[in-house]
């Protein structure tokens, strides 16, 4: 079920777009990197050479991967508050237009399901 903010006038829902999806790569990665994380102690007290090698290197893929998802994730966030501050901007200035493209585009969704 999607819940509503309430933003000025307007309410905001926050669960649309894949909410329920979303959350669940978030837990699997999550979990991989706590898995990955429990696997680098485990075996911090080999003595071999060739396992303290491989596990300094899958530290540095893991915080280089840890900061490219993060940075990722507040690139998207950004392009996502630029794009819906946009469209917002652009409605209230041209309402009518809004309307009519939305009218047209419910036409040709409509057209494309009909033929099928």
């Amino acid at each position: 079920m999607e819940n509503v903010v309430e933003v000025g006038k307007r309410g905001r829902r926050t669960d649309r777009n894949g909410g329920e999806a979303a959350r669940a790569r978030g837990a699997e990665w999550r979990n991989l990197v706590t898995d990955v994380e429990d696997l680098i102690k485990k075996v911090a007290n080999v003595d071999d050479r060739e396992i303290a090698e491989m596990r300094a290197k899958v530290e540095q893929t893991l915080a280089k991967a840890k900061s490219a998802a993060t940075h990722g994730v507040e690139n998207v966030r950004g392009y996502a508050r630029d794009a819906t501050a946009a469209t917002d901007e652009y409605v209230h200035e041209s309402p009518w237009t809004a309307i009519g493209v939305a009218a047209a585009v419910g036409v040709l969704i409509g057209f494309i399901a009909s033929r099928r």
